[in-house]
Formats: structure tokens, C-alpha cells, sequence
């Protein structure tokens, strides 16, 4: 058994440091047993009894705490008990127990943003509780405040709660959001996969595949499947699918051959399947054997000639094999049954690229001879191909919708932003000049207008924020590097664009410059502790919170991360601990528990196991006073109250050991037989002093 500190779902630490089992079964971790016991119930059977049985043991906890003057623990108290009121914000308990969160905010400095609140949700789940995380993240998402981080993070609470189905639900709304979230849709997948429904695993398995480049994800769902086909080949029931999903992963991680081979298995199980055939030839094309996925392009299309997504396929084989003419009538035929293909449009235009637009966009439909290109059309056009990086064709195709319609909106204001992110400051003035006079009323266009006239660093930062609203990170990138001077919340903004492009090196880089410009601001310390944190250089982390702290003692959301890193290592140091001590080797355990005591002086862990291995060692002196230590920061720790009393009893102050007794039976006791010896004790040495 390993020497752990365990969330709400896990088993309590109370079975660790202990003489016997029966002895430590009983001991208390650093939440209470009746809470652990309390949320186990609720999270199994979530009936009312259970949750007004949960309730109870809360609001004991909210007096108790507030008693010890520890508001921190109180506001995460009152948020788990709101968490289950919050269905009836108009009774009296919701708006008793609200309030006390406000009045602990106040004692603790905290400010009530909504970013704070996010961050405190985030740490709240880190450290395992979940009623208290979900309260403030249902509470942010009923707001509208980020709320596809907060469904995902409800969809992680659910899913520790083993509720697939509200998991489930809650990661799609996050989807809604944010449809190209890949690490939900991995979620998902994985979900679905632990329910044993296949083809929704496939779906979000593939979604995943195609979105992302994480290669920790993609490795995780090449173990998932490679698992399953050795699980389905002993039972001799191999799936398709499984060779299917596994040979995506491996193709993304530019595993060919790998990928051939397990395409090819699963197309002998599965042979009619033109989506698997499809998969082979991408494949191919990749492998740069163009011949052969143009072969297995053209199996596809002799049976669905109607399949356009093929051609397009095959449309870039025959570009990259110099077969110009076939590519055109592949593009050519999508076009003719979807005429706004953006992938054929894109793809034709990027073939014939060099030439006259209007020549180029005259072969789009060349059995519409009275086609004529309207302002949409180039918008949609244009949009498609800056896109994909053509941003001249895309500024030239922009002018002629404004010549269109120099009366519309759209392409005026597109054709900014595109000036402004390539840093052409001039065209960008010059355009929007004509928009105005064009459009006086137009109140997108105005806004425009008036920043560009008054303050051109306003207007790039308003722009780089949209950008940032809508995730397009690296356009927002583009605009606030052009901005100077850079200021401290600038360089902030900057580091959130890289933190989100994965580029924690510059992410980290732009923080460093916001410390310097603006060193007393405690975020900038906590934000920089995050990066470091996904880099797992922990030991870094933990000292840009230490500065964020000692510059705002109130920086509620450092103070819960450097405590929850730190519990961390306290895990370690306890683990270590006990694995001595199971050697009893008791020496070193204390050794090892005074280190843990140094990370995290505050814990009673801590000290509950110190004085159960000073008791191993017969030093009942510092036993005693480590037992007492421990109810001093907890007094849930109630087994203390039993060992106290017996060291009492040999010193032979039996009045003193009576109370002791007494003092653990006033608890639940559930060990049976710690409790028939405290009650014989408190028998026997009542007769002599009652």
C-alpha cells in the first residue's frame, strides 16, 4: 500500500503510520473522515438523504473553521454546501451561505472577478474539491465567463463522480464553444471508449487525431488501441475500427509504415469500406507514392463517382505527379455539383496561381457561361485564401468585392485587419478612410475610424483582443508585436498568445518582461508559476509563488496553488516515509517527515504520523506532543484523544487519561475494538474518580 493523500473519491490516508490496521482505520487525513464518508455517499447513491447528510457535516465544518479563523477553508466549505443549494438561490440557507463567501472575500482581501474565480476553480479542482470547483465553475458558465473552459471542467468533475453521462453532456456544450478543442474531444473519445461504445470513441478518436499535435495524446491513443487489438486478437473477435484509429495516430506521427500495414488489415476485414480506402490514400500521398493513391482514389470514385471529397484527393495527386490538366477537371467536377466548394475553389486557384485572377476564376465553372462573380463571392473567395496563407491574391480578390460593392461593410473591414496584421500601417489608414466616407453610419466602420484617428495602439489592442475572443492567437500575435512602447499588461497579453500556441519559452519570455516593467504586480509572479508548472519544473514554480504571495498576502488563487504543490510534496516525502517506516526503519522516517514538516508545517498529516513513529519508538514523550500538535491544527484527528490517554494512563495520570477516553468516544468511533477499551477504561477510572 502506498503512502498517499487522497481526494474525495479516494480512501481517506487513515489506514497509514498506524500500529495495526484496526488502529489507523480510524485515524483522520487532512479532510475529516465524516466528509470523505459524507461525499463517497453522495457521489454513489446522489439521493436527498445523502446530500442533506453531506450538507450537515459542511456547515459543522464552515463553524469550525471560522472558529480557527481560517477563511480559506471556510469560503471552500461554503461553496461545496452552495453547490447543492444553488438549485434554490431564493431560500434562506443559499442566501446564508452566500453571503458568509462574501464576508470571507472580504477578510481575505480576495477580489470577486471573474478571472480570480476561474483561477480559484481551477485550484479548487486541482486539489480535489470538486462540489466546491463545480459551484464557481457553474456559477462562471451561468455568466458567460469563459464558459467552454468551464465545461470542460465540469466534464472532468463528472467524470471523477463516474457520471459518463453528465461528463458527456458537458463536454459537448464545450464543443458548441469551441468546436476545435482538441483535448475535449479526446476526453470524449476516451469516455466513450471506458463505456464500450465504439463508434462514438472512433468519432471523437478521429476528430482528435486530425486536430491535434500533441504527441502525448497521440501516444496515449496509440496504447489505448494497441491494448484493445491484443485483447481482440486472443479473443479472436478484431475490429476494423481498431486498426483504423491506431493507423491514423501512428500516420500523425509520421509512422508510415506502421500505418500501411495496419490500414491494410483493417480493409481485410473490412473491404467495401470507401472511408478506410480513403485513409489509405491520404496515406500514400503522404508516403509522396502519388501513382498509387491516385489507383486507390480512383477504386473509390468507379463505385461513387459522386464523391467529392475523393476528388479533391486525387485533384492534389495529379498536381503533385505534373497532371495539371486532370487536377483542373477533378476541381472542376466538385464545383459543378457544390459550386461554394471552398476546398475545390482554394484548390484550383492554388493550381493555376500566377495568372490573372479573372482568368483563374473564369475555368471555377466552365459550363456557366453566365456566370459573374458577385462582392460575396470574392469575400468568401478572398477569406479562404488568406486563410491559407496566399494574403497578396487575397488583398487583390478584397478589391474587387469593394468595387463591387463600395457600399457593403465586409470587405472593407477585412481587408483592414489583413493590413493591419501584416503591419502595412498606411494601407490600413488609407482604406479605412474610404470605408468612412463610403459608409459615414456604418458603425463597425466608425469605431474603426475614430481609433485609427485617435489612437492607433487603442485600436491595434481592441483588434488583437478580438482576435483573442475568437482563438485566432497567432493574429492576435501579430498585432501586439507591432504595438510600441509595450507595457507590462501588453507583454501579459502577449504571453497568453504563446501559452495557448504551446510556446511556453516565449510565453514565459513576454512574462519575464512584464515582471520588469511592472514588478510589484503579483499576477504577473502567479502567471509565470502556471508555464512553469506545464513544464513540470515545479521547484521554479513554487518560488514565483512565494514572490506573488509575499507582494499580496490576499492572492487567494497563489496561495491555494503553492499550498496544493506543496501537499504534493508532502505526498512524496510521506510515501517515502512510510516505506521506511514499513521497514521500521524509524530513524529515517523521521528523517523524512521533518522534510515534509519544512514544505508544509501547517499540514496535521504531518504530525499525526510523526507522533505515530515516535510511539513505534517508544519515545512516549514526543509522541504526546506530537498528538497534541495534531489537534491543534485538526481536531477531527480524534484517534489522537486514544493514544493520548494511554501514554497518560502509564504516567500514571489516570484523571487525565479519563478525560482523554472520553474525548474519543465523543467522536464516531467505527473501530470496535479501540472503542470497547476506551469504554472499559472510562468505566474502570470512573469508578475511582466520579
Amino acid at each position: 500500500m502506498k503512502f498517499k493523500r487522497y481526494i474525495i473519491c479516494a480512501v481517506a490516508l487513515t489506514l497509514l503510520f498506524a500500529t495495526s490496521l484496526n488502529e489507523t482505520a480510524n485515524a483522520k487525513c487532512e479532510d475529516s473522515k465524516k466528509v470523505i464518508k459524507a461525499a463517497n455517499k453522495v457521489i454513489e447513491t446522489p439521493n436527498a438523504i445523502n446530500i442533506e447528510r453531506y450538507i450537515s457535516v459542511m456547515k459543522k465544518r464552515v463553524v469550525f473553521h471560522g472558529f480557527k479563523k481560517d477563511y480559506e477553508a471556510q469560503a471552500d466549505d461554503c461553496r461545496s454546501i452552495l453547490y447543492f443549494l444553488r438549485k434554490n438561490k431564493r431560500s434562506v440557507d443559499y442566501g446564508k451561505y452566500f453571503s458568509l463567501l462574501n464576508d470571507t472575500y472580504t477578510k481575505l482581501g480576495f477580489k470577486k472577478s471573474q478571472a480570480n474565480r476561474l483561477e480559484i476553480a481551477k485550484n479548487l479542482y486541482l486539489e480535489g474539491k470538486y462540489f466546491a470547483a463545480g459551484f464557481e465553475f457553474l456559477e462562471l458558465a451561468g455568466e458567460d465567463y469563459s464558459p467552454e473552459i468551464c465545461y470542460e471542467y465540469l466534464g472532468d468533475i463528472s467524470a471523477q463522480f463516474n457520471n459518463a453521462q453528465s461528463a458527456a453532456i458537458f463536454y459537448k456544450k464545450a464543443l458548441e464553444i469551441e468546436p476545435e478543442n482538441y483535448c475535449v474531444t479526446y476526453k470524449l473519445g476516451k469516455l466513450y471508449k471506458t463505456l464500450g461504445k465504439e463508434d462514438d470513441a472512433k468519432e471523437y478518436f478521429e476528430k482528435t487525431i486530425n486536430l491535434t499535435e500533441d504527441d502525448e495524446i497521440l501516444n496515449d491513443i496509440v496504447k489505448i488501441y494497441e491494448e484493445d487489438l491484443n485483447s481482440a486478437k486472443e479473443s479472436g473477435k478484431e475490429s476494423e475500427i481498431s486498426y483504423e484509429i491506431l493507423g491514423l495516430a501512428y500516420q500523425k506521427l509520421g509512422e508510415y509504415e506502421k500505418t500501411f500495414k495496419l490500414f491494410n488489415r483493417a480493409l481485410q476485414l473490412k473491404p467495401d469500406d470507401i472511408f478506410l480506402k480513403y485513409y489509405l490514400g491520404n496515406l500514400l500521398f503522404d508516403m509522396a507514392e502519388y501513382a498509387n493513391a491516385i489507383e486507390v482514389y480512383n477504386s473509390i470514385l468507379s463505385k461513387n463517382p459522386y464523391e467529392t471529397q475523393i476528388r479533391i484527393a486525387r485533384a492534389k495527386c495529379y498536381k503533385a505527379n505534373n497532371m495539371t490538366n486532370a487536377a483542373i477537371k477533378d476541381y472542376q467536377v466538385v464545383l459543378a455539383l457544390y459550386p461554394n466548394s471552398m476546398q475545390a475553389q482554394y484548390g484550383l486557384y492554388k493550381l493555376l496561381s500566377g495568372k490573372n485572377p479573372d482568368v483563374i476564376i473564369k475555368t471555377f465553372y466552365p459550363l456557366n457561361k453566365n456566370f459573374v462573380p458577385n462582392a460575396d463571392f470574392y469575400n468568401n473567395l478572398a477569406s479562404i485564401l488568406y486563410q491559407k496563407g496566399m494574403v497578396k491574391d487575397s488583398i487583390n480578390i478584397y478589391k474587387k468585392a469593394i468595387a463591387k460593392a463600395p457600399k457593403a461593410e465586409r470587405a472593407y473591414v477585412q481587408l483592414y485587419k489583413i493590413y493591419e496584421l501584416e503591419g502595412n500601417r498606411a494601407k490600413a489608414y488609407e482604406l479605412i478612410q474610404a470605408a468612412h466616407k463610403n459608409l459615414p453610419n456604418n458603425q463597425e466602420i466608425k469605431k474603426l475610424y475614430q481609433a485609427t484617428n485617435t489612437n492607433a495602439a487603442g485600436a491595434k489592442s481592441s483588434m488583437a483582443l478580438s482576435y483573442m475572443a475568437n482563438k485566432e492567437y497567432a493574429k492576435a500575435l501579430k498585432i501586439y508585436n507591432q504595438i510600441e512602447p509595450k507595457d507590462a499588461s501588453l507583454y501579459e497579453s502577449i504571453a497568453i498568445c504563446y501559452k495557448s500556441l504551446r510556446n511556453y519559452k516565449a510565453a514565459i519570455d513576454s512574462l519575464s518582461h512584464a515582471i520588469k516593467l511592472d514588478p510589484v504586480n503579483s499576477d504577473h509572479y502567479y502567471n509565470i508559476a502556471l508555464l512553469y508548472l506545464d513544464l513540470n519544473s515545479k521547484k521554479t514554480a513554487e518560488s514565483y509563488l512565494e514572490k506573488a504571495i509575499g507582494l499580496d498576502k490576499t492572492n487567494l488563487k497563489a496561495r491555494k496553488l503553492l499550498s496544493y504543490i506543496k501537499q504534493q510534496e508532502v505526498d512524496k516525502s510521506l510515501d517515502k516515509a512510510y516505506s521506511l517506516y514499513k521497514k521500521k526503519d524509524y530513524k529515517n522516517t523521521i528523517v523524512e517527515l521533518n522534510r515534509a514538516e519544512k514544505l508544509y508545517p501547517n499540514n496535521p498529516e504531518v504530525y499525526y504520523y510523526k507522533a505515530l513513529t515516535y510511539k513505534a519508538l517508544g519515545d512516549s514523550n514526543n509522541a504526546y506532543k506530537f498528538f497534541e500538535k495534531t489537534l491543534s491544527y485538526d481536531r477531527a484527528y480524534y484517534t489522537c484523544h486514544f493514544y493520548m490517554a494511554e501514554i497518560l494512563e502509564k504516567r500514571g495520570r489516570e484523571k487525565d487519561a479519563l478525560e482523554e477516553y472520553e474525548r474519543f468516544l465523543g467522536a464516531e468511533v467505527e473501530d470496535q475494538t479501540m472503542l470497547k477499551k476506551a469504554q472499559n477504561k472510562v468505566i474502570e477510572l470512573g469508578k475511582k474518580y466520579y
